[in-house]
């Protein structure tokens, strides 16, 4: 039968209770504060046939040897996208989705400061083809690009489409289809076509050899750059001559101009200009890239609105 504790002396009987707590765990070793509470677990030795008690910890006991909870560095969850906070609007210039974005790449490097050096200079070999929900994000496949990631977003935030060197294509079901259910189902107010260094498509474009009919087709807005800059166009001898540094710049620029001609094309499209009518409505479409060499978003400035 329980004893009944009086009114004023709660306090003193809790406090006795933890003491004789205490002195139940006496002479055991004592564990890291990782370990869980465990039931009483009487051991049998095989060859003795002894029977030795074994006592859990119920609770973590700090130690000498360990340092306050207050001076341990918390867990970063670098490649989880925050869930728990609201996506309400970027009417701030996005800088909402910058901030993030810094936030994660610095957390990344600090788990790992080659990161973003291996994840430059190394080809991605994904197992998975992900066909990637309130802002629409016109971008490549590349795998080693996840839009919910970079930009530190949670899920439901982001409905993306996904190809080859994020392309618009007008004559395809697919590209238009996303379109106008985001533009007039999700009713969404950014339209983010985001190129990235180090892309495969726009590296491979020009090369006939290794193109093709349906690359070839698909990446006709690259090639198409070859007639204004022929400059960003060298041959293979040419850029066997050049450093890696040279290379980067040309293929950094050649991104940046497909993305304003993706950005131009989405904005000249009967979808988005229907959408503009409605003198309420807000869509903005507008132009980044993801720096693989860092992990930073950038901004081209070449936002486009009614």
């Amino acid at each position: 039968m329980g004893r009944i504790l009086l009114k004023g002396n709660v306090k003193a009987h809790i406090t006795d209770w933890f003491k004789s707590f205490q002195l139940k765990n006496i002479g055991t070793e004592r564990q890291t504060s990782a370990e869980i509470l465990l039931p009483r677990l009487q051991h049998k030795d095989s060859q003795n046939q002894k029977t030795e008690s074994v006592i859990p910890r119920r609770s973590p006991i700090l130690t000498h040897r360990q340092p306050p909870l207050s001076t341990l560095k918390p867990t970063v969850n670098a490649n989880l996208p925050d869930i728990t906070r609201s996506f309400k609007d970027l009417e701030n210039g996005l800088l909402d989705v910058f901030n993030n974005n810094k936030i994660w790449a610095n957390s990344v490097r600090l788990l790992d400061k080659k990161f973003f050096e291996n994840l430059a200079n190394n080809e991605q070999q994904p197992k998975l083809f992900w066909i990637g929900s309130m802002f629409v994000n016109w971008r490549c496949s590349d795998s080693r690009v996840p839009a919910e990631i970079i930009a530190k977003l949670g899920f439901g935030e982001i409905f993306v489409h996904r190809n080859i060197a994020n392309q618009f294509k007008d004559d395809d079901i697919n590209c238009m289809s996303e379109l106008e259910f985001a533009v007039h189902n999700l009713k969404v107010e950014h339209i983010i076509v985001c190129g990235h260094t180090k892309c495969g498509g726009i590296q491979n474009a020009y090369k006939d050899q290794i193109l093709r009919n349906n690359l070839k087709s698909w990446l006709s807005d690259i090639r198409k750059i070859k007639d204004s800059y022929p400059e960003l166009f060298p041959d293979q001898i040419t850029e066997s001559k050049m450093d890696k540094s040279e290379i980067d710049t040309i293929h950094k620029k050649l991104v940046s101009i497909n993305v304003i001609t993706q950005v131009n094309k989405i904005s000249e499209n009967v979808v988005v200009k229907e959408a503009w009518k409605d003198e309420k409505r807000k869509l903005s479409v507008h132009g980044w890239i993801f720096n693989m060499e860092n992990g930073h978003l950038e901004d081209l400035y070449v936002t486009r609105n009614k």
